[in-house]
């Protein structure tokens, strides 16, 4: 048997409106309905090339005729047709959409002999979807098809001719024509260069043959893995490793990403969001002897701290696009200059890679390309997907490739970056424009306590902080300023423990804390006191790197005489001080027997319902006993009121008084019911109030839970702690964002502007839902008011001055809670360390040397920048020398003195690398730093 025609029925009136929205078999029978009639056997049967014709146009059945008729199309053909094409003596391949299956009832007619090289096979099938492919995107283009198709349909058929010969030379030949003469077709309205981005996503339990076959083709591939990925991946198989290997020296492959772990990044510390791409980027160095120069990331963790951070390790681009889950500015270019909030640059790609192995993506891909010709000064797509491919469009777009760039040329992203002259189009996206959606994860996961876990971390990671900062100094003041090791032995266990760490990480973190706090106690009475007069007392030190004054609980006797000292207060067997305390520095303060109980003095500061100090009055409400209004004693507004609340998924109807009286009203939340107060400190130095109640339902008056709140202020501190602990008969259930259990916060004017922490420095917050573990900060006229939290990053607002701090959720199990309220302080990421960073309290037998009752050893010289660690130096050459790590928190670039306990001979800004970005001046004791908004500043200083 012969065939007379080979026709593909399409689901349309032309080309010009085919479908691109169909599921996922359906477009798998019409993308294959078009490429099995390019079999080189149907071409030499029939004597000619497939055609397309309207399913509900008179369809002509005549024998031998081969038709195709995709499942999209069973709707748009009489039922009866296929019956009788077929006893009309025509072939009718209906119902199918397995490529396979398809070619097998095409060609079982023709009873062949003999089959034709399955690679050949492969590349006319190729040819069919190439062959389409350019016919939508040229009308996707605006323009007529110029495809001369006398000499495609000679081509092609010679080509044929010479593959049921098995003259594979001559078959490739021709097959090369007629992919030149695609090629031409897409130059007359495309005459530059465009590209294919083969993106692979490689995962440990997907990474076998089809992996290493893909490292050895020709064609470029990017592979996307994060460093322990592929360490995972060398322990199973190393000869996988040494083949990639192999490919990156040859340029086929390249390897993106170089963090270690994918974590969910913008809601941890900056710190250790470089320690993983110092990890991860060790590993690629070990395993492939190279690092990556393209960043990119499977799941979420982009945001505008990561230009500079990239850029200063070296990268040269990064794509900026999302493939999990969460929300980002997905402005769509295939290169822009992406900007992060210090004003660093760096090229990334923004386009949305197509899934490579979808059919509906294949529909949609001229009409992706043709966005990209219409609006990028280069044109590509990216495809995304794994190593094995379960369909077969991509393997006929690579095998395309062997032949001509019809419809792009396949590259690697590095290539892309540095063969596109043009620069891109300058990209600031707001920090505000990131969202992880790691609570909506965390819940559907039922993971155990999604919101605490981020407190639990915060606290690791400030203890780790102060005692990292200690050992740093101990070991330079005792051991020489070139003797800091290059690994610190407790930042491994304290990285390890991130919030999705296993219990025994967190463990080990915990253990290597206890232990780590011993030992730093130890070293700073050796390194302060040692050497002085015995004498008990305590020594305070203060790894932060600004002045503050601090409530020390004292814990041997109780405060001597000192003028650090600012207030104290002795009471029941317990002594505190407010004491002032040197940046990055200590205070040793003298221990006395004199166990006489202080007075409240004349004016109390706590009574009633209402707490004081020399700042500001707090009253609490009478009806719910939160916080009901914060007043300075100048003329100012209420600042801010608080109380706890549950909200319900869906609203209340509660219905008050009868009668005409009668009303209706609506709400998500339940109410707040004082039962009992009582004052547990006046005063001198301490104002504190509990209160205590319930929180009802206000539909059924039942309790959903008992509270006990203490709100306290201090003398000489601007702050107002509240801690309270819930115990709760209802437990929220489903989405996190509409049901949960909050504390609620108002303030008085609705044009108040919002300034959340966001990856620690200060960004508007202008969106419903908020992520900031550290702060908001509400600013109207002169007044500032902080909100405070020691790591609970999840908010939402409820109207324009209505903000809720999420606390429980589905699977939440923490009832302790607190905040802090900070008044009037400028600088809310230095408040936000001073609440929740308490200083080292170390009680000691021996005082300093030479009666020294205190000194400082770094001195910052502006408020908005915080030393945040103390690092080893990163060149090979042995020097004294050491790196400090600056942080700017406001958004203000800033110029200021630096410094430390010893003048340097030279200093020196470097980047991540340990290269010289610039020299900096040192004039007499200081060093002069410019940093910029954000910036990360790493400062070398050599003695």
């Amino acid at each position: 048997m012969k065939y007379q025609e080979l026709i593909v029925l399409i689901p349309c009136h032309s080309l010009e409106d085919f479908p691109t929205e169909l599921g996922e078999e359906a477009a798998a029978s019409l993308l294959n309905g078009f490429s099995i009639l390019w079999h080189p056997q149907l071409l030499a049967s029939s004597g000619t090339i497939p055609k397309w014709q309207r399913s509900d146009d008179t369809l002509p059945i005549g024998p031998d005729h081969l038709i195709v008729v995709p499942t999209p199309c069973d709707e748009w053909v009489p039922t009866t047709w296929v019956e009788r094409a077929r006893r009309e003596g025509a072939v009718v391949i209906s119902g199918e959409s397995d490529r396979e299956t398809m070619l097998h009832q095409a060609l079982s007619p023709l009873e062949l002999e003999q089959a034709v090289d399955s690679d050949l096979v492969a590349d006319f099938l190729a040819l069919g979807t190439i062959h389409l492919q350019i016919e939508l995107l040229t009308r996707h283009m605006r323009n007529f098809s110029h495809i001369e198709e006398v000499h495609l349909k000679k081509e092609a058929l010679a080509a044929a001719q010479a593959a049921v010969a098995h003259d594979m030379e001559a078959t490739r030949k021709h097959l090369k024509h007629c992919f030149e003469m695609l090629l031409e077709c897409r130059e007359r309205f495309y005459p530059v260069d465009c590209f294919l981005i083969d993106l692979c996503l490689v995962n440990p339990d997907f990474a076998g043959s089809e992996l290493q076959e893909l490292s050895q083709q020709s064609v470029p591939v990017n592979l996307l893995a994060s460093g322990s990925e592929w360490r995972t991946i060398a322990d199973a198989n190393s000869d996988l490793i040494e083949s990639l290997k192999e490919g990156v020296k040859k340029d086929r492959v390249e390897l993106l990403g170089g963090e270690l772990e994918e974590l969910p990044s913008p809601l941890m510390s900056l710190d250790a969001t470089l320690w993983q791409f110092e990890s991860g980027r060790a590993v690629f160095q070990e395993l492939f002897g190279t690092m990556p120069t393209t960043w990119a990331r499977k799941r979420f963790g982009i945001g505008c701290h990561l230009p500079q951070i990239l850029d200063r390790y070296g990268y040269r681009g990064a794509l900026h696009v999302v493939i999990d889950d969460g929300i980002y500015p997905d402005e769509e270019q295939t290169k822009l200059r992406w900007e992060g909030c210090d004003g660093t640059a760096i090229d990334a790609f923004s386009r949305i890679p197509l899934a490579a192995d979808s059919a509906s993506s294949f529909l949609r891909f001229a009409i992706r390309m043709s966005e990209s010709m219409d609006y990028d000064h280069t044109a590509a797509v990216a495809l995304a997907r794994w190593p094995k491919l379960r369909s077969p469009w991509m393997n006929d777009l690579r095998r395309a490739q062997e032949y001509a760039p019809v419809l792009g040329k396949f590259t690697t992203f590095t290539d892309f970056f540095s063969t596109s002259d043009s620069p891109g189009r300058l990209s600031d996206f707001r920090a505000s424009g990131y969202f992880t959606l790691d609570l909506i994860q965390s819940v559907a996961r039922e993971q155990e306590n999604p919101i605490s876990r981020w407190t639990q971390y915060w606290t690791r990671w400030r203890k780790f902080e102060n005692l990292d900062w200690c050992q740093q100094i101990s070991q330079l003041l005792t051991k020489g300023l070139n003797s800091l090791p290059q690994v610190s032995a407790l930042e491994a266990p304290i990285e390890s423990a991130h919030p999705e760490a296993a219990p025994e990480a967190i463990q080990a973190a915990n253990e290597a804390l206890d232990a780590a706090k011993q030992n730093v106690s130890e070293e700073m009475k050796r390194l302060f006191t040692s050497q002085g007069k015995s004498g008990a007392g305590l020594l305070i030190v203060n790894p932060a790197s600004f002045a503050r004054k601090s409530l020390i609980r004292w814990v041997n006797g109780v405060p001597g005489e000192s003028e650090s000292i600012i207030e104290k207060q002795i009471q029941n067997d317990s002594a505190s001080a407010t004491v002032k305390l040197p940046p990055c520095g200590f205070v040793w303060l003298s221990a006395s027997n004199d166990n006489t109980e202080t007075q409240p003095g004349k004016t109390p500061m706590a009574e009633g319902l209402i707490l004081r100090n020399e700042q500001f009055e707090v009253h609490l409400s009478d009806v719910t006993g939160g916080v009901a209004a914060v007043r300075t004693y100048r003329r100012s507004p209420n600042r801010l009121s608080q109380q706890i609340a549950y909200r319900f998924p869906h609203e209340r109807s509660v219905v008050t008084g009868e009668g005409e009286d009668r009303e209706i009203l609506k709400t998500y939340y339940s109410n707040m019911v004082l039962r009992d107060s009582k004052v547990i400190s006046a005063g001198p130095l301490i104002g504190e109030i509990e209160t205590s109640g319930e929180l009802l339902d206000p539909q059924t008056q039942e309790s959903i839970a008992a509270f006990t709140q203490r709100t306290r202020v201090v003398r000489g501190r601007p702050n107002v702690d509240i801690r309270f602990k819930l115990n709760l008969h209802k437990v929220p259930d489903g989405d996190p964002w509409t049901n949960y259990l909050a504390c609620r916060f108002a303030w008085m004017h609705s044009s108040a502007s919002l300034t959340a922490s966001m990856q620690q420095g200060a960004h508007a917050a202008d969106k419903l839902r908020i992520e900031a573990p550290h702060y908001l900060e509400i600013a109207d006229d002169d007044y500032r008011t902080t909100i405070l939290t020691p790591g609970l990053p999840f908010h939402r607002m409820t109207g324009d001055r209505m903000l809720d701090t999420l606390l429980v959720t589905q699977g939440e199990t923490c009832r302790d809670f607190e905040f802090s309220i900070a008044i009037d302080q400028k600088f809310p990421m230095k408040s936000a360390v001073d609440a929740f960073q308490e200083p080292i309290v170390i009680p000691v037998d021996s005082c300093p040397p030479q009666g020294e009752q205190q000194g400082w050893l770094f001195h910052i010289g502006a408020p908005n920048v915080l030393l945040t660690r103390i690092l080893p130096h990163r060149s090979d050459e042995t020097t004294n020398s050491f790196i400090i790590r600056l942080l700017e928190t406001e958004g203000r670039p800033k110029s200021f003195p630096l410094r430390c306990f010893q003048t340097p001979a030279k200093a020196t800004q470097v980047d991540f690398l340990g290269k010289s970005i610039h020299t900096l001046k040192v004039h007499d004791d200081e060093v002069h730093v410019e940093i910029a908004p954000y910036e990360i500043c790493d400062i070398e200083l050599t003695f």
